[in-house]
This record gives C-alpha cells, structure tokens and sequence, in this order.
C-alpha cells in the first residue's frame, strides 16, 4: 500500500500503483470479519471493508433486476430494457468501488443506478396508463353506439 489505495482483502498486487501487497494486519481482518457478517451475500446492500462498517451504500441491483424483467414482459418496452441493463451495470459498479477505496464513486454510481431504475418505473407507469386510455377509447366506441341507439 505505497499509494495509499485501499486494497481488496485477496490482493496480491495494489490495483492503483502495482506494488506488492503486504500481508494484512489482524485490525483489517477483523474488519473485514465484521462486514462479512453484517452484509451477507446477497443482501444488495455493501459495507466498506476497511475503516467505519455501519455506513451502507445500497446498490439498487435488487431494484435494477425487478426493472429488467418486468420491461422483458412488458411486449415493446425496449427503452426499459436499455435503462434496466444499464442501471444493473452501475449497480454491480457500487462493490468494485467500495472494495477498492473510492465511496465516491461507488456513491455516484448508487445514485445513477437509482435514478435509472426511478426513470424506468415512471416509463412503466405511463405506458399502463397509455394502455388503459386506448382500452377505455375502444371500449366507449363499441358500447355508446349500442346504449343511444
């Protein structure tokens, strides 16, 4: 850790500079001990492994995978799609970013995931709402022709 870089746990080499990693110390295995336990697997939600393990930077990958595969069922939907494999990329950003150091970053990243993910569900919406409008339009033409008759 010459650069100053946080390193993942199972680093031979630092990612930023190239530098040989140095064996960790028992602090930082404790640490990461710690975030393994308060984060299992799959819980779409990161803690930083090294330093303060209460803070939580949810990834919306959760949300990003609903988005995704409600726009595949959704006949048409292409700009759901686009915005839902998008927002899976970002979403999967947030732990590379976290365990190398930069939470910025993987903030940012948290953020465009969820904003992507908000933009799709509004698409969703309004094409629901598109949907009942041409139903109910088709509907009054077929049945007020009969009820004034």
């Amino acid at each position: 850790m010459n650069c100053g870089q946080q390193l993942p746990p199972d680093a031979s080499f630092c990612p930023n500079c190239g530098q040989k990693a140095e064996a960790p110390s028992s602090d930082t295995l404790a640490a990461n001990a710690s975030a393994d336990e308060a984060n299992p697997p799959g819980s779409g939600q990161v803690a930083q492994t090294v330093g303060d393990t209460s803070e939580k930077i949810d990834s919306y990958l959760n949300y990003a995978i609903v988005i995704t595969i409600l726009a595949v069922f959704n006949c048409g939907s292409l700009i759901n799609l686009a915005l839902g494999i998008v927002a899976i990329i970002y979403a999967s950003k947030v732990d590379k970013n976290l365990l190398a150091g930069d939470r910025a970053e993987a903030e940012s990243c948290a953020q465009t995931a969820k904003m992507l993910c908000m933009i799709a569900t509004g698409v969703i919406i309004l094409q629901l709402l598109l949907v009942l409008f041409v139903f109910l339009f088709i509907l009054s033409c077929a049945v007020l022709p009969i009820v004034f008759q």
